[in-house]
């Protein structure tokens, strides 16, 4: 199936109504780089752009899009658990 994820899900800057989807990081260790960076450690190809976060259509997010027999949030856990290191 493709899942699709956004770089609002993990930004320590906002809230969760603004979709953040994880619990807060250190500010340092989120960076739209690190996201990919853990995507390939997983082996995980996928294909990014710039675009809006739906809920905030006023900042610029990055999606990243791939394909996964994994569910949306398990994916997202790993990469929180990768983040919070």
């Amino acid at each position: 199936m493709r899942v699709t994820i956004y770089s609002q899900y993990f930004n320590p800057a906002i809230s969760r109504k603004q979709g953040r989807r994880i619990r807060k990081v250190d500010p340092k260790a989120f960076s739209h780089e690190a996201i990919g960076e853990i995507l390939r450690s997983y082996n995980i190809r996928y294909e990014s752009r710039e675009c809006r976060y739906p809920r905030v259509p006023w900042q610029k997010s990055i999606l990243y899009s791939f394909e996964s027999d994994l569910k949306k949030i398990t994916i997202l856990k790993m990469i929180e658990k990768k983040l919070s290191r």
